[in-house]
C-alpha cells in the first residue's frame, strides 16, 4: 500500500524533472472549454482595481472529520480548506507544473538520489515565528509516515539533512524522480504542506487538531461539522510572481472566508439567491440554468472536472474474480450512468478509456479499446458464466446525502441485475459509509476523481498492490506494481511514454476499478466576487469583492 500512495506523489515529481531533465519534451496541458469563459471574465477584470476588505461567507456540500490534510481521512474538502491556511515547498503552476513556492529553489543531487532545497527567508508562521529548516524538516519527516503519498515512498527515503536555517538534503537510497511533483501535488493527501516543529512535535502521528501555517489566511474558529471561520494573516509573506494555479503570489484581499458545510444542494441554492452566500460548491446540471437566471449571479465551471469511477473491493470474493469485473465493465452504460450522476450531456462526456484528455502529452487514444463504452448485455452474461459468481448478494454501497454517488448506485444496480447479480444497494450518512467502506464491508462503490492529473506515476497509489481502498493483492496487481516501478524510475519522455501505454493495457485487461465518464464540476458565484480563477479547487486568496 506504501508504494502506491507514494506512486501517486511521484507522478507529481516525474511531471516536473520531465520537463527540466528530459530533452524534447514539452509539457502540455488541456483545459475544459469553460475555461475559455474563465479567462474572458478574467481579461474583464483586469481592468478592474483589486480592494481590500470585506468579508464573503462560502457552502461546501461535504463536512469533514478533521483539518489534519496528511492524515489518510483527508479528503478533498480538508485540501481545499488547508490550501488557504497552509503551503508547500512547491505548487502546481496552471500549466501543472511543479514551481517554488516555500522554497526558493532547488536541485538534483548524488545521481538522483537527492535533492537539495533553499529556503526563501522571510516567511512567518501564523505565530509570527520565522519558517527555518527545521520546521521543513519535522513535516516531511510526518509526511513520510502519516500521508498516504509520503509513506509510499518511505522505504527509499534516508534522512534530511540541515545545511543551515534555510538549506537542507533530502537522501534517497534509490533514483525517484518524481519526488517534486510528489511534494506539490495538488491531489487530495498528497501535498507536503509545512507546519511548525512544535505542533508536530506535541502531536506526533495523531491528528492534527493545532493549525499554524504559513498560508494568506489562518483558522480563526473551526465547529466540526458546520463551519470554519479564515481570517487574514495580515504578516503573510507572498510570493513576487505572477498568480497562476495554485503557485504565485496569493494576496488575501479579504477580511475573512467563512465556510459552511451544507450537504442539501436545494439550501446552497436558495442561500446563494437570497444573499446569504456568496460562493457554493457541487452545483448539479439540473441546477445551471435555474442559478444562471438569478440576477448578479453565475454558474461557473472550474478549469479542470471530475471523473466517475466505479470501483471493486478486488480483495474478496465475489470481485475477486477478474471475469466478474469484466462482467460489470460490459454491462455499463456510461451514458446512463453520467445521464443520472450529472445530467445534461454538455457537461460529460464518454469519448476514451485515457485517464488523460487528448492534448496532454499522456493521452493514448486506444486506452480501454473494446472494454470502454462498450455495453454489451450479452458478452456481460458471458463472463457471468465464466466467472465463480454463485448469486450471493452484492453491495453497491454510497452516501445518502451524495446524489452523485446514490443516484449512480441506482442507474447500475439495474445496469448489473441486467446481467443476472443479485445486487442491494445500501447508502448510508457519511459518518457509516466511511467505517463501512474503511472496513471491507462493500462490494461496489461509486467514486468521483479529479482530473488535474499532470503524469499517470499518480494513479500507482490507487491501482497496484493494495491500491486506494480496493483490497486488490493477486499475480495481477503485482504485475501493475511492477510496470509502475519501471515508469517511475525512467527519464525518458518516449520510452516512459510506452511505458504508460503499458500501464492503461494492463489496467483495463484487468480492472481493479472502472473509468465511467469525464464531467465538469460546477459552481455558482456572485457576480461581484471578482478575481476567482477555478483552477481545480476553489480559493479565495487573490479574490476580492467589486463595488
Amino acid at each position: 500500500m506504501k508504494k502506491k500512495f507514494l506512486r501517486v506523489l511521484n507522478f507529481m515529481l516525474v511531471f516536473s524533472l520531465l520537463a527540466t531533465l528530459l530533452v524534447g519534451c514539452k509539457s502540455e496541458t488541456t483545459t475544459q472549454a469553460t475555461s475559455q469563459e474563465a479567462n474572458e471574465a478574467s481579461s474583464t477584470e483586469e481592468t478592474l482595481e483589486p480592494k481590500f476588505g470585506g468579508e464573503i461567507t462560502v457552502a461546501f456540500q461535504s463536512a469533514p472529520d478533521n483539518f489534519d490534510p496528511d492524515h489518510p481521512s483527508s479528503d478533498w474538502v480538508v485540501t481545499a480548506v488547508t490550501n488557504h491556511t497552509y503551503e508547500g515547498l512547491f505548487e502546481f503552476s496552471g500549466q501543472n507544473q511543479a514551481v517554488p513556492h516555500l522554497a526558493e529553489s532547488y536541485k538534483v543531487i548524488n545521481d538522483g538520489k537527492g535533492y537539495e532545497i533553499i529556503l526563501r527567508k522571510g516567511i512567518k508562521f501564523h505565530d509570527g515565528e520565522e519558517m527555518k529548516a527545521d520546521d521543513v524538516k519535522a513535516s516531511m519527516e510526518r509526511w513520510f509516515k502519516v500521508n498516504p503519498a509520503g509513506a509510499a515512498i518511505a522505504d527509499t527515503f534516508t534522512g534530511i539533512d540541515i545545511v543551515d536555517d534555510y538549506k537542507l538534503v533530502v537522501n534517497f537510497n534509490e533514483v525517484y524522480a518524481p519526488f517534486i511533483n510528489i511534494l506539490a501535488s495538488p491531489v487530495s493527501r498528497q501535498k507536503m504542506l509545512v507546519k511548525k516543529k512544535e505542533i508536530i512535535d506535541k502531536f506526533g502521528e495523531s491528528i492534527i487538531t493545532e493549525h499554524i501555517g504559513t498560508g494568506p489566511f489562518y483558522f480563526h474558529e473551526i465547529v466540526m461539522g458546520q463551519k470554519v471561520v479564515l481570517k487574514k494573516y495580515d504578516d503573510y509573506v507572498p510570493l513576487e510572481l505572477e498568480a497562476s494555479g495554485l503557485a504565485g503570489k496569493r494576496v488575501a484581499y479579504l477580511d475573512k472566508v467563512t465556510i459552511e458545510f451544507v450537504p442539501e444542494e436545494s439550501v446552497r441554492v436558495s442561500g446563494l439567491k437570497s444573499g446569504q452566500y456568496d460562493f457554493i460548491d457541487e452545483l448539479s446540471t439540473d441546477r445551471y440554468d435555474e442559478v444562471d437566471s438569478f440576477p448578479e449571479i453565475s454558474p461557473t465551471a472550474a478549469n479542470y472536472g471530475t471523473i466517475g469511477v466505479v470501483a471493486f473491493n478486488s480483495g474478496k470474493s465475489p470481485f475477486s474474480d477478474i471475469n466478474l469485473r469484466k462482467s460489470v465493465a460490459y454491462a455499463i452504460n456510461p451514458h446512463d450512468m453520467a445521464a443520472a450522476q450529472i445530467g445534461d450531456s454538455k457537461f460529460w462526456s464518454v469519448d476514451d478509456g485515457s485517464w488523460f484528455a487528448e492534448g496532454s502529452i499522456w493521452y493514448d487514444a486506444k486506452a480501454g479499446e473494446g472494454i470502454y463504452n462498450n455495453h454489451n448485455v450479452d458478452k456481460a452474461k458471458e463472463y457471468v458464466e465464466k466467472s465463480n459468481y454463485g448469486g450471493e448478494l452484492i453491495t453497491i454501497l454510497g452516501e445518502k446525502a451524495d446524489l452523485f454517488m446514490s443516484n449512480g448506485a441506482l442507474v447500475l444496480q439495474n445496469q448489473l441485475k441486467e446481467i443476472g447479480l443479485n445486487v442491494e444497494v445500501q447508502l448510508y450518512d457519511k459518518s457509516t459509509y466511511s467505517d463501512y467502506r474503511q472496513n471491507g464491508k462493500w462490494d461496489i462503490t461509486l467514486s468521483r476523481w479529479s482530473d488535474m492529473n499532470p503524469d499517470p506515476q499518480v494513479f500507482e497509489p490507487w491501482t497496484g498492490t493494495n491500491g486506494w481502498i480496493t483490497n486488490w493483492d493477486d499475480e495481477d496487481s503485482r504485475r501493475i506494481d511492477e510496470i509502475f516501478s519501471r515508469m517511475e524510475k525512467e527519464m525518458d519522455y518516449d520510452k516512459r511514454y510506452k511505458i504508460v501505454q503499458e500501464f492503461y493495457n494492463e489496467f483495463w485487461e484487468t480492472l481493479p476499478y472502472i473509468k465511467v465518464f469525464n464531467d465538469k464540476r460546477l459552481y455558482g458565484i456572485k457576480d461581484n466576487l471578482k478575481g476567482y480563477a477555478g483552477f481545480g479547487q476553489p480559493y479565495f486568496w487573490n479574490v476580492w469583492i467589486s463595488e
